[in-house]
């Protein structure tokens, strides 16, 4: 029996909404507990003291993101679960913007289709169940996107007001998506070519954007407690992540093919847009392919390519390509760009049937993934279960592994090494002790040209799911056996 266009709809907008919920229950239900990462202890201890010096967070700081952990901590066990559950409630509330968005350029039906997908992209709410400000980030910039369209299509220019107040919002939340800030511009230049806004406007305009930065960049000094403080401070670390440990293309020791390589397919795509699921890319292979390639005559789609375009070149320059959760914004708008491609035209049935098998595949391993990183023990964790139950003393040499072992409290003595000439003088002092290593020590090592052959044997290995701890999520133990 053929069903008529009216319930069509009307079941396509219950799976769509039916899929949200369901994605939305199991992140409440499963809650991720651990804090597994150097940035993540980072976050969580600024939840209890918000310290800049002290690495409480590292800088700059990312205070609207405390801010949320700090107001629902009296409600959850530790904090690190509280800057979680901030990252889920507000990514929530990205639902409206993306469904705004989208219903711009396509029917009812198909925004809530694409705003199903877009929610439950695996990857994105991976690390939205995470402490971690990606999550936050992710909804501060659809709501900011959403704010950008909203100003250009009123003609009162009051309304730039509100995608510069939500800029500073995003910025405080994570100052990486300052690329973004390239829409205000954007936006500057549509009202200006359509006789909306006046130049003494923009100034304006202009001075109310960096007042809204202040608000945020102040309260930091502040917190520092002297402007030069702060200063220094910042210079430090924009000295480290663009000179020493941040993996931008300076410290790269890859070339740029292989580097735009795992940039492009293996974190925005493979991990990115399929969380490392083969049937999650052959379902967009085919929609892709049966779809007629229309492009909208929207300026949202301009919009939407200027900002992709903008945040692509600072990634694949600036950022690390090893963490693939720097891509999370070009995944996000490169599922919105595939959405209004598959779906701004009439569907047929088989691109229909598809594109709810994708939303169910996406759903099906939300929820897996989503138990499994809440129950499933890091490496890091069983590493420490495991040394903890060594009843001897030992002494354990670390690369960033510390971090995370000081937050677990952990009752054997751990240093974090970077050289082997200090690793040697530092052996003086442990005579008689168990001296252990990571990999990543070892690897350290080798790569200052040291041979360890003979002088090391392993002991034991530790496995985590590599979505969720993409460096450490393979660790290895050696002893030392001079």
């Amino acid at each position: 029996m053929k069903i008529s266009i009216p319930l069509q709809c009307t079941l396509l907008i219950t799976l769509s909404i039916l899929s949200i919920i369901i994605v939305f229950i199991s992140q409440l239900l499963f809650v991720n507990p651990f804090t597994s990462s150097w940035d993540q202890v980072d976050f969580t201890l600024a939840v209890l003291r918000f310290d800049l010096m002290a690495m409480q967070p590292h800088f700059p700081g990312y205070p609207f993101f405390i801010l949320g952990g700090k107001m629902l901590s009296p409600f959850v066990k530790n904090p690190s679960e509280a800057l979680t559950l901030f990252n889920i409630l507000f990514y929530a509330s990205s639902i409206f913007p993306v469904y705004k968005l989208c219903r711009r350029l396509l029917t009812c039906p198909y925004s809530w289709l694409s705003t199903a997908i877009i929610y439950s992209t695996s990857y994105c709410i991976i690390m939205v169940n995470q402490p971690m400000s990606e999550g936050a980030a992710l909804a501060a910039f659809w709501w900011y996107l959403w704010s950008l369209l909203f100003a250009f299509e009123r003609r009162n220019s009051t309304y730039i007001l509100l995608p510069l107040g939500l800029l500073s919002i995003m910025l405080g939340i994570r100052l990486s998506y300052l690329p973004f800030a390239i829409g205000i511009l954007f936006l500057f230049y549509s009202k200006m070519k359509n006789n909306t806004t006046t130049w003494k406007e923009i100034i304006y305009f202009s001075l109310f954007g960096f007042a809204f930065q202040a608000c945020w960049v102040v309260a930091l000094i502040y917190s520092e407690g002297s402007l030069t403080g702060f200063i220094k401070l910042s210079l430090a670390f924009t000295s480290g992540h663009f000179n020493d440990w941040g993996g931008a293309i300076e410290t790269s020791k890859i070339s740029f093919f292989e580097r735009f390589f795992i940039f492009t397919w293996d974190n925005i795509i493979w991990t990115g847009l399929a969380a490392k699921s083969a049937i999650i890319i052959l379902i967009y292979t085919i929609l892709l392919a049966l779809s007629k390639k229309n492009k909208p005559a929207h300026p949202l789609m301009r919009l939407v390519y200027l900002m992709f375009s903008s945040y692509f070149i600072w990634g694949l320059l600036a950022q690390n390509v090893d963490k693939a959760r720097h891509t999370l914004p070009l995944v996000i708008l490169l599922v919105f760009l595939l959405c209004i491609i598959i779906f701004s035209r009439k569907s047929s049935f088989l691109i229909l049937a598809l594109s709810l098998f994708l939303l169910g595949q996406q759903v099906w391993h939300d929820v897996i993934l989503v138990k499994a990183e809440a129950t499933e023990s890091p490496a890091i964790y069983k590493m420490n279960a495991y040394l903890e139950k060594i009843d001897e003393p030992i002494v354990l040499y670390t690369w960033e592994e510390t971090r995370v072992l000081q937050y677990l409290h952990a009752p054997y003595t751990h240093k974090r090494i970077e050289t082997y000439e200090f690793f040697l003088s530092d052996l003086k002092y442990y005579h008689g002790k168990t001296i252990l290593l990571t990999d990543k020590v070892v690897k350290g090592f080798r790569a200052q040209g040291v041979s360890l052959d003979g002088k090391i044997t392993k002991v034991s290995s530790f496995q985590s799911n590599e979505l969720f701890d993409p460096v450490y999520h393979d660790i290895t133990l050696y002893k030392w056996k001079e």
